[in-house]
């Protein structure tokens, strides 16, 4: 399945849903969240591409695929080597984050740290779609 195509959108939403570490790490978890891809006219993505998710209270309630800028509540952006090594499991979300291979373009770091487990949980489900 092509990485953040709409078909691994879908089964990233459901396989989000369908996890009961998620639901408990993100029970108070409201809103919604992208990871985007950065403009890579040589890998096939001039504009550049976004999986957003809407993510309320451990469930994920609908995901979609959107070129050029993503609108969420907090969008995480990289280039697509980057997040290929996150969902291979290669690197570390929170590593990732803090040496700025991926950058927080929209929210807050304060904001999400409370939710470090439920972050975890969703790289988790999605090295198991990936």
């Amino acid at each position: 399945m092509e990485l953040f195509s709409e078909a691994w959108a879908r089964a990233y939403c459901e396989k989000l849903s369908q996890s009961e570490a998620y639901r408990k790490a993100a029970a108070t978890w409201e809103g919604s969240l992208a990871l985007s891809v950065r403009p890579d006219p040589g890998a096939g993505l001039p504009q550049g591409v976004a999986v957003v998710l809407d993510l309320w209270h451990g469930a994920c309630r609908g995901a979609r695929v959107v070129e050029g800028e993503a609108e969420a509540d907090f969008v995480i952006e990289a280039d697509l080597a980057t997040w290929q090594e996150v969902l291979e499991g290669r690197l570390e979300p929170l590593t990732a984050l803090m040496r700025g291979f991926l950058e927080l373009k929209k929210g807050s770091l304060a904001a999400l740290a409370p939710y470090a487990q439920a972050a975890q949980e969703l790289v988790k489900v999605a090295r198991e779609v990936a």
